[in-house]
């Protein structure tokens, strides 16, 4: 017998369905000052919801998903990882 997955509560802030470049906090978890000894409370790193907008500006890539951009993915809580990997992978222009 199969279960389910868990749904898991909204984050308390959209920008957390991410890893935070600058602290390096993991999806779901608040950023925290340089040290890693205090969490903040009040928002997160800029670099963070930058990623996320990026994100959340990218289409989709999993072939099950295809959420437009601006759009939740669907199937999961977060966003995929290969929609992150896609929208934080650096492009080259000629």
């Amino acid at each position: 017998m199969s279960h389910s997955p868990r749904r898991r509560p909204p984050y308390r802030f959209p920008q957390l369905a991410v890893q935070c470049r600058w602290c390096r906090a993991h999806v779901g978890e608040l950023c925290t000052n340089h040290r890693g000894t205090k969490a903040r409370r009040a928002d997160t790193h800029d670099t963070r919801l930058t990623d996320w907008d990026r994100v959340m500006s990218t289409r989709c890539p999993e072939r099950i998903c295809q959420a437009a951009a601006d759009q939740p993915c669907t199937l999961t809580p977060d966003v995929h990882t290969a929609r992150i990997t896609a929208a934080l992978t650096p492009t080259t222009t000629p």
